[in-house]
């Protein structure tokens, strides 16, 4: 149907990936211009069907023996209307989901040390003194001791905006944050 890609075997090539599990159907989302929190959304709201969860590019489906054919097919429609009726462009999307930290400091250090809550468009270029993540799929964005950037800053702002639940923090609405106060 174009605009979707589902991760599969081809992905298995011996080195970096050895097998693959086909009862999880991971399917990228970014190329019909919706976030996989958005698509994960439209399927619960305007189509009843629970899928495991979206994420800022990708939703997860789980497969089990107790899935029919028909199931298959319902949801397979479901995309299909949503990339009709919902597609835009894709611009202004993340283009990426991985972030390469900057530790300038150890993580137990940064935790338990003295710390500040300045708001969060305030701390760029501070040390993070607390975990930042979005959920799902729960990985952090940062963690105490790494280095805050306008990167990562655009990163949690696009992810609140696309109603990823954010957690880790302190300040659950995430408007201000614990940065390493400076000694």
């Amino acid at each position: 149907m174009g605009g979707y890609y589902a991760f599969g075997s081809e992905l298995v090539d011996g080195d970096m990936f050895y097998a693959f599990d086909e009862t999880k159907l991971s399917i990228h989302t970014r190329d019909i211009g919706l976030a996989g929190i958005e698509v994960y959304d439209l399927l619960r709201d305007e189509y009843g069907i629970q899928i495991e969860f979206g994420d800022i590019g990708n939703i997860l489906a789980i497969i089990s023996v107790g899935d029919r054919n028909i199931d298959i097919e319902r949801l397979i429609s479901a995309l299909y209307e949503i990339k009709r009726l919902h597609q835009k462009d894709k611009a202004g999307l993340f283009d990426h989901e991985y972030i390469n930290p900057q530790i300038v400091m150890g993580p137990q250090k940064a935790f338990y040390g003295q710390k500040r809550s300045p708001p969060i468009e305030e701390s760029r270029d501070c040390v993070c003194g607390e975990f930042v993540m979005c959920y799902p799929p729960g990985i952090p964005i940062l963690a105490p001791g790494e280095m805050i950037t306008q990167d990562i800053l655009d990163y949690i702002a696009y992810a609140k905006e696309k109603g990823c639940f954010m957690t880790g923090t302190e300040d659950m609405r995430i408007e201000k944050i614990n940065v390493v106060a400076e000694s």
